[in-house]
C-alpha cells in the first residue's frame, strides 16, 4: 500500500515537472520569435496574426462538428482576413469602421449561405451564429495585436519599433507568468476546485497564485522595460492594477475555452502542438488580455 502511494506521487511528481518543463519551453523559445515579429511589424505580424486566425478558426469549427456545425471555409477566411485589414487600418478608430462593415457582410452572407448548407436539419440561425462568433472570438481579437504594436505611433506619433514592440509584449508576458505560477502551484497545493465542472484541474489555489504571478511578473516589467523604453509612465498603482485585470481576465478565457471545449466533449482544441494541444489551448487567455490592455491603454491616454 505505502509503496504503491509513492509511486503515483512519484508519478505525479514527474508529469508536473514534465508539463512545466514544456510549458517552460514553449515559453522561452516561442517568445524571442514573437518578439522579432513583433518588432519588424507590419505584414510580417499581420501575415502571423491572419496564420494564427485561420488556424484558430479550423480548430474552432472541427470541435463544433459535434455541435451545431459552422460554415468552416467562410469563417475561417473572414477570420483570417480581420488581422490583414488590421495592418492596412493600424488603430482601432480606422479598422472599426471597415471590420464593422465586413463583419455586417459576412452575417448576411452566412445568413444566405445557411439556407442551402444547413436547412432544414441543420439549425440554420445557429449555424450563421456560431460562425460569426468564431469569426469575433478568433480573427477579431488577434487583431488587437496589430492595435497594441501601433498604439505608441498613434499617441506620440512615434517612429521607432521598439516602443510598440514592449508595449504589445507587455500582457503577452503577464499572462503567460500568471499561466506558469497558476499551473505550478494549483497543481503542488490546490485542494479546492475553482470551477470543477468547467476545468476539473482549476483550483483556488491555482487561481490566486496566477494573479500573484502576473504581478509579479508585471510589475518587474514595468521597472525594467515597460517605463524605461515606451515613454509611458504609469504609476506602480496603476500597473498593479492592470496586471490584476490582465490576470483575471486571462484566466477568464482559459475557462471560456474550457467551456466550449466541454460542451463537445474534447479534451484539447487540436493537437498541432505536441503536448500543448491547439492555438485555442495555447492563446485562449490572449484573446480577451490583449484588447482589453489596449483599451486601458486607451483610456488612460485618452480618458
Amino acid at each position: 500500500m505505502g509503496e504503491s502511494l509513492v509511486k503515483e506521487f512519484q508519478d505525479e511528481e514527474d508529469t508536473l515537472n514534465r508539463e512545466l518543463f514544456n510549458r517552460v519551453t514553449v515559453g522561452l523559445i516561442g517568445i524571442p520569435i514573437i518578439a522579432v515579429v513583433i518588432y519588424t511589424g507590419g505584414w510580417l505580424l499581420g501575415a502571423l496574426m491572419a496564420l494564427t486566425s485561420g488556424l484558430g478558426a479550423y480548430e474552432y469549427f472541427q470541435f463544433r462538428e459535434k455541435g451545431t456545425k459552422g460554415l468552416s471555409v467562410w469563417g475561417v477566411m473572414l477570420s483570417a482576413a480581420l488581422p490583414l485589414i488590421a495592418v492596412l487600418y493600424p488603430t482601432y478608430h480606422e479598422f472599426v469602421q471597415l471590420a464593422f462593415a465586413l463583419v455586417i457582410f459576412g452575417t448576411m452572407v452566412s445568413l444566405i449561405m445557411v439556407m442551402w448548407c444547413r436547412w432544414p436539419e441543420g439549425s440554420p440561425i445557429e449555424s450563421a451564429a456560431v460562425t460569426m462568433m468564431g469569426v469575433l472570438y478568433i480573427g477579431g481579437t488577434l487583431s488587437f495585436w496589430i492595435f497594441l504594436r501601433a498604439f505608441p505611433e498613434e499617441v506620440m506619433s512615434s517612429d521607432s519599433a521598439l516602443p510598440g514592440t514592449i508595449l504589445l509584449i507587455f500582457p503577452i508576458w503577464v499572462t503567460w507568468i500568471g499561466d506558469c505560477f497558476a499551473y505550478v502551484l494549483g497543481s503542488r497545493w490546490g485542494k479546492k476546485k475553482l470551477a470543477a465542472t468547467v476545468s476539473p484541474n482549476k483550483t483556488v489555489v491555482g487561481a490566486v497564485g496566477g494573479v500573484a504571478g502576473s504581478i509579479l511578473g508585471g510589475l518587474t516589467y514595468n521597472h525594467y522595460l515597460l517605463s524605461e523604453m515606451t515613454g509611458f509612465a504609469f504609476s506602480k498603482e496603476t500597473v498593479f492594477l492592470v496586471c490584476v485585470l490582465i490576470a483575471v481576465a486571462g484566466q477568464l478565457g482559459d475557462l471560456s475555452e474550457s467551456v466550449m471545449k466541454r460542451q463537445v466533449e474534447i479534451k484539447d482544441s487540436s493537437n498541432l502542438i505536441p503536448g500543448h494541444g491547439g492555438v485555442l489551448d495555447r492563446m485562449d487567455g490572449l484573446f480577451f488580455t490583449v484588447p482589453m490592455t489596449y483599451f486601458i491603454l486607451l483610456h488612460l491616454s485618452y480618458g
